[in-house]
């Protein structure tokens, strides 16, 4: 099977604390990534729903790294799942097309037949995170701690996704 491009998206606005964490970790992979010649590319959004749908479009593997805010985790634990165990509580709930959230958004370009990976390859690695309205750059001290087993789980995430293609 010839090697698929994969795609890095660090999630996040980080001019609003910790929600910035996706970014910071996905930085920080990316200079990891420098110079070994690896078919990763590392992108940084701000917007999930309907536009996140679109970076997505023509990629078989993706790993998003965002912040997550659920109360079932200690803060700055840094959870792994793919994006089909994730349910989707928003979905029929949404006021205007920029609220979709990203599995009603697949589910809808993938009905106008967009290119787009199956939920099982949308790998999210998160950190929980409830300090992700606050105004201010950088990140709490919690958060902050959690980047280095972020990161490191994105890079062994990324070897078990290239290993897995053959």
């Amino acid at each position: 099977m010839p090697f698929e491009k994969m795609l890095i998206i660090g999630l996040g606005n980080p001019i609003l604390g910790d929600d910035g964490v996706g970014w910071v970790v996905a930085r920080e992979v990316e200079e990891h990534l420098r110079g070994e010649g690896k078919k990763v590319e590392v992108d940084y959004l701000s917007l999930g729903g309907l536009s996140l749908m679109e970076r997505l479009v023509g990629y078989k593997r993706i790993i998003l790294i965002d912040s997550l805010t659920t109360g079932k985790h200690a803060q700055g634990e840094v959870i792994n799942f793919t994006l089909e165990d994730l349910v989707d509580l928003t979905s029929g709930h949404t006021t205007a097309a920029h609220d979709t959230s990203l599995k009603t958004a697949l589910v809808t370009g993938r009905q106008l037949g967009v290119d787009l990976p199956e939920d099982r390859d949308i790998h999210v690695v998160a950190v929980e995170s409830p300090h992700v309205y606050d105004i201010q750059e950088g990140l709490t001290p919690a958060i902050a701690a959690a980047v280095p087993l972020a990161v490191e789980q994105v890079l062994e995430l990324l070897e078990e996704l290239n290993l897995a293609q053959g």
